[in-house]
Formats: C-alpha cells, sequence, structure tokens
C-alpha cells in the first residue's frame, strides 16, 4: 500500500467511522446530573442555606458509614468498572459501517455497504459460466465466494471465478481489497 493510498485509507476510515451515541448519551447525561447536584449544592452552601435532599442524605450517610462494608466496596467497584466500559467505548472506534472505497478525488470519501457489496459480488460470480448459485462473505481481509455447480467435474471453475471477481474488485477499488477464496460445491440435478 502506497503512502497516498494509506492516507486514503485513514481519510475514509475517519470518515466513516461509527459513531458511539448511546454511551456518549449515558455518560453525558450522568456527568450533567452529578455537575447539577453539585452546582445547585455548591450555591446552596454559599448562600448559607445548604440544600436537604432526602433520599441524597439517606444515600450519602449509608455509603459514608459504610465504606468497609463489602456490599459498598462492590457496589462501588462496579460503578467504576462501568464508567471505564463506557469510556472505553467512547475512545475506542467501532467496526466501520460502509467499505471505503478508492476515488479519483482526494477530498471525496466513497463507500459501499458490506450487504450491498455481498449482493453485487455474488451476482457477478453467478454470471460465469457453469456457475448456478453463488453465496459471498465478505470479511475485514478475506472474500468467500461459494458456488454451486450442475456439472460434476468443475475443471477451471475455481481459477475462472477468482479471476472474475478479483476483476471486478480491481473495478470496484476497495482501499483494502481481500483475498478472494473460492469453494466450489457439486449439485446435480
Amino acid at each position: 500500500m502506497s503512502t497516498s493510498d494509506r492516507g486514503a485509507w485513514r481519510h475514509a476510515a475517519r470518515a466513516f467511522r461509527p459513531h458511539r451515541t448511546i454511551p456518549a448519551i449515558v455518560v453525558a447525561a450522568l456527568l450533567a446530573a452529578a455537575a447539577i447536584l453539585t452546582l445547585v449544592g455548591a450555591i446552596a452552601a454559599t448562600a448559607g442555606s445548604p440544600v436537604r435532599l432526602p433520599a441524597l442524605e439517606r444515600t450519602m450517610g449509608w455509603a459514608a458509614a459504610n465504606w468497609a462494608d463489602p456490599a459498598t466496596l462492590v457496589a462501588s467497584s462496579l460503578a467504576c468498572l462501568a464508567g471505564l466500559v463506557l469510556l472505553g467505548f467512547g475512545l475506542i472506534p467501532g467496526r466501520p459501517r460502509l467499505i471505503p472505497l478508492a476515488s479519483a478525488d482526494p477530498n471525496s470519501v466513497v463507500g459501499i455497504t458490506p450487504g450491498a457489496a455481498r449482493r453485487h459480488l455474488a451476482s457477478v460470480a453467478d454470471q460465469v459460466d457453469g456457475v448456478s448459485r453463488a453465496r459471498v462473505r465478505l470479511g475485514r481481509r478475506r472474500l468467500d465466494v461459494r458456488v454451486t455447480t450442475p456439472l460434476r467435474e468443475p475443471g477451471d471453475l475455481p481459477e475462472r471465478v477468482t479471476a472474475t471477481m478479483e476483476h471486478h474488485l480491481e473495478e470496484l477499488a476497495p482501499l483494502r481489497p481481500p483475498r478472494v477464496r473460492v469453494d466450489v460445491r457439486h449439485r446435480g440435478h
């Protein structure tokens, strides 16, 4: 992969990176609630009349009195772990929802959904002479093509399907082209 291809890959990966909205909303809501409670408490304490929230006072009194209690330690450890997990979800990007494709314009990013790529490549494999049915699995680095043929002796069918798939992958131009693996199965009529 050349330097320009790596740059295009990084640009496309950034553009197609899925957003982690649910963990972000949960973390934002919890932080906003904590900030509002802290702000209200600070303003009330500064004004000379602390806020009295009975449920919060009971919880704080229980937590302050029972730090040595194993249940308190387990609950606080789980809360800390949940916060770290949510933070990790927010920082680590998920799998892209689109497969980035090469573009002649360096300022544009083009992509195709994995489902559309699978359907397109399966229809391409179906058009090869001797293939009655084709199924495609598209992984991160590999394209598995399973073709069914009525021929008892497939001969060079795997090579023809492989060549056809590689040719169409060149036309489709994914930034990271997968390796093609073809599996031929015989199904008599």
